[in-house]
């Protein structure tokens, strides 16, 4: 029985190459699948996040799903939202 962890990265304030450092120190401790999440005015950001780890990781590194979409919050207003699913490669 494989144990996968599965984590989520929510991008936020922070810039693009700090999420990528997190990203590559949870799959070295173990974590198998993470999400990225970036909303509104961070899409562009969450993109530049996976690149970098594309062009960091090379062929280690798997791109599993991207979905795109939107939800609207309480006050009726929609934001827009893209989940980038990435592995590592045993």
């Amino acid at each position: 029985m494989s144990s996968a962890r599965e984590e989520v990265i929510v991008i936020g304030r922070e810039r693009p190459y700090r999420y990528a450092l997190d990203i590559i120190v949870r799959m070295n401790q173990g974590s198998d699948n993470i999400t990225i999440i970036g909303r509104s005015k961070n899409i562009p950001k969450a993109v530049t996040v996976y690149n970098i780890l594309r062009d960091r990781l090379g062929n280690a590194l798997e791109l599993r799903d991207v979905s795109i979409g939107s939800t609207y919050t309480k006050k009726n207003k929609r934001i827009s939202y893209i989940e980038i699913r990435v592995s590592r490669k045993i």
